[in-house]
């Protein structure tokens, strides 16, 4: 009974964690929309459109990012000691969008679409 249980708490941290990492990752789909739009409605103008992002948000976000990356590896690995095949699916999908969104949003924050602020 202690092992269902547990097995049960532990499906519901790597949901937990796959949440914060889908929460996380609506910010980055917000810019991500504004830069094509910037791109598109100035599309053809010697000065086209940009997004501003800023370095020390971008440094935070990061750091919640990877901490999100952190609890999931922590899950996954708890999960696949104890056989729950539930959590550890659902932990290792937190880790991939986690670690998709970091890369994307700083391969966005060096793309020409960007300028950085302060």
């Amino acid at each position: 009974m202690q092992s269902r249980d547990s097995n049960k708490a532990l499906s519901i941290a790597s949901l937990a964690a796959l949440a914060a990492a889908l929460a996380l990752s609506v910010p980055f789909v917000e810019r991500l929309i504004a830069a094509i739009w910037q791109w598109y409605k100035f599309a053809g103008y010697s000065d086209a459109g940009y997004i501003t992002l800023s370095l020390k948000t971008g440094l935070l976000f990061s750091g919640l990012l990877a901490a999100t990356f952190g609890s999931a590896l922590w899950f996954n690995q708890l999960a696949k000691r104890r056989a729950a095949p539930r959590a550890r699916s659902l932990s290792f999908l937190a880790m991939w969008i986690a670690a998709a969104v970091l890369a994307a949003y700083w391969l966005l924050g060096m793309s020409g679409f960007n300028v950085w602020r302060a």
